[in-house]
C-alpha cells in the first residue's frame, strides 16, 4: 500500500547523478517516516539507512519496485536499463512521458524518481552489469536480466555477502527468488501478531500446567514461548523472561518453569507469545535451479510439481 509522505518535507534539491553527499549518512527524521518507524523500528530503519541498492531493469516492475524503496528511506538507489524507451513502456511504466521514447530507461525516469524523497540520492547506471560494479551495493534487485545473467551475477553476489531479488512479471503472471546469504538472521518468522491467551489456573509444580478458559484455544505450538502478565497470587510469573511451551490440549500447555516454590495462583494473568529470532541460510539462483525444493499444494498431483516449477518455465520462455 502507498505510504502518505509527510506534505512540508525539508526543501532539499533532489539528489541525483553527481551529487558529492551520495555517501553522506543522516540521522532517522521521525516526522518523515513515522508510519515505518512504527511498523519496522529504528533498528531495522538503522540497517535500511545504510543500504545501498541497485534496481535493474526500469519496466513496469522495476520502476515500482524503484518508488517504493526511494520512499522507504534506504541510503542510495541506482537504477540501471540498457535499452531505450518504447511506445509499448508507457503502457505501465507511470514515469514516463510521450517525449522519453527514443531515450535511455534509467536516464528518462531518473528526474522523477529523484524527487520521491529528497533524503535518498539516485543515480542511473547505462552499461552492462558487471561483478565489479554491483560489489558496491548491499542489495541488487533484478526484474529484466536474462536466465544466464541472473545465474551469473546471483553466484557472485552469493560468494560475496550481496543480497539478491529477482523478479519478473509477465502479464498476470509473475516470480520471486530471493537469495539472503548464510546466516541471515529473521527476527519475526510469522509476521504475525503475538499470540495472546488469558489464564484461569497455574499448578504448583515443577513444569507447572497452566489452564485456559474452556470456550477459549490457547493458539500456542510445541516450542513457543511466552511470558506472563497480571497473574495474582503467583507474582514470581509476571513480567519474567520468555519460557518454553509445550502443548498437552487446546486448552492447557506446560510451561518450562519451576512453581513449586513460587506464591500459590489465585486468579486472572494473560500468556503473550515471546517471538524467538531464527536463522536462515539461502541457497544462491543457480543451486535452486540445479537442486530444486517443492512446496507441494496438491497431493493429489505431486508428479506435476516439477514440470511446473515456476522459475524453470520463466527461464525457458
Amino acid at each position: 500500500c502507498a505510504r502518505v509522505m509527510n506534505l512540508s518535507p525539508p526543501a532539499k534539491k533532489p539528489k541525483i547523478d553527481g551529487d558529492e553527499n551520495m555517501t553522506e549518512t543522516h540521522e532517522i527524521d521521525e516526522g518523515l517516516y513515522s508510519r515505518q518507524l512504527y511498523v519496522l523500528g529504528h533498528d531495522a530503519m538503522r540497517r535500511m539507512g545504510a543500504s545501498n541498492v541497485l534496481i535493474s531493469g526500469m519496466r513496469g516492475l522495476g520502476v515500482e519496485i524503484a518508488k517504493n524503496v526511494i520512499l522507504s528511506g534506504v541510503k542510495s538507489v541506482t537504477i540501471h536499463d540498457t535499452e531505450n524507451v518504447t511506445v509499448q513502456d508507457l503502457s505501465s511504466q507511470f514515469f514516463l512521458r510521450d517525449g522519453d521514447v527514443g531515450k535511455n530507461r534509467a536516464e528518462a525516469c531518473l528526474p522523477r524518481l529523484a524527487e520521491l524523497n529528497n533524503y535518498v540520492p539516485v543515480s542511473h547506471h547505462k552499461e552492462s552489469l558487471t561483478e565489479t560494479f554491483i560489489q558496491r551495493f548491499q542489495v541488487v534487485v533484478l526484474t529484466t536480466s536474462s536466465p544466464e545473467e541472473q545465474r551469473r551475477l546471483g553466484d557472485f553476489a552469493h560468494k560475496n555477502g550481496i543480497h539478491l531479488v529477482v523478479a519478473e512479471s509477465f502479464g498476470l503472471f509473475g516470480h520471486i527468488f530471493c537469495d539472503f546469504g548464510d546466516n541471515f538472521g529473521v527476527s519475526d518468522p510469522t509476521g504475525e501478531q503475538p499470540v495472546t491467551s488469558i489464564i484461569t489456573h497455574v499448578t504448583s509444580d515443577k513444569q507447572a500446567v497452566v489452564t485456559c478458559p474452556d470456550d477459549s484455544r490457547h493458539g500456542f505450538s510445541v516450542g513457543d514461548f511466552v511470558k506472563f502478565s497480571e497473574v495474582q497470587g503467583m507474582n514470581e510469573l509476571n513480567d519474567g523472561a520468555g519460557v518454553e511451551v509445550k502443548a498437552i490440549s487446546p486448552y492447557t500447555f506446560t510451561i518450562d518453569c519451576d512453581t513449586s516454590s513460587f506464591t500459590a495462583y489465585q486468579k486472572g494473568g494473560v500468556a503473550v507469545q515471546v517471538k524467538q529470532p531464527v536463522t536462515v541460510n539461502f541457497k544462491s539462483l543457480g543451486a535452486s535451479l540445479d537442486e530444486p525444493e517443492y512446496v507441494i499444494s496438491d497431493f493429489a498431483k505431486m508428479e506435476n510439481v516439477p514440470t511446473s516449477h515456476c522459475i524453470a518455465g520463466f527461464a525457458s520462455i
